[in-house]
């Protein structure tokens, strides 16, 4: 080796040294769940199963800023165990540690056209099934909505959250 070789080799060194600091901090930003989720998802978008893709998105406000959501931290469902439940009733649970607080959601996949996917979302009481999962919708407890999704390159794209108004009674 040369003394240029080496002088090289020690700068490229010193740069790398200067750098790995500052990629770690970077990926200590990003918690072990977040980054779960994360790799989660793209593992979704590489099989094209939409279905295992919304799980990571709704739990996760940085899958949601990764893959284009319009209000990362306001989005309406989040999983629990096996159930999808309302952003809302998780926040309370959270808080009060109740499990009660918990409101589970109906959830209903389709497929309007090509390069769409649509989630129907609706909170209500459940009569106990067999298996994972809230069980058999039995009564509507509130208004839900519908999110819309639509396929891009490499993943999806939340394009719509409607969420419905609550009926006058």
């Amino acid at each position: 080796m040369t003394k240029i070789d080496a002088r090289i080799g020690g700068m490229v060194a010193a740069a790398l040294c200067l750098i790995a600091p500052l990629t770690a901090s970077a990926d200590e930003a990003v918690s072990e769940s977040d980054r779960f989720f994360l790799d989660e998802a793209a593992s979704a978008c590489r099989s094209g199963d939409f279905p295992a893709f919304l799980w990571p998105f709704a739990n996760s406000k940085m899958v949601r800023e990764r893959y284009g959501a319009p209000a990362a931290s306001d989005f309406p469902i989040v999983m629990i165990d096996y159930s999808y439940v309302t952003s809302a009733s998780e926040k309370l649970f959270e808080a009060k540690g109740d499990p009660r607080q918990l409101v589970t959601v109906q959830i209903d996949f389709s497929t309007p056209s090509v390069g769409a996917e649509r989630v129907d979302w609706v909170p209500g009481r459940f009569e106990p099934g067999e298996g994972d999962g809230p069980g058999t919708l039995i009564e509507k407890i509130g208004p839900g909505g519908s999110l819309h999704f639509t396929k891009t390159a490499d993943c999806w794209q939340l394009t719509k959250d409607i969420r419905n108004l609550p009926s006058a009674r």
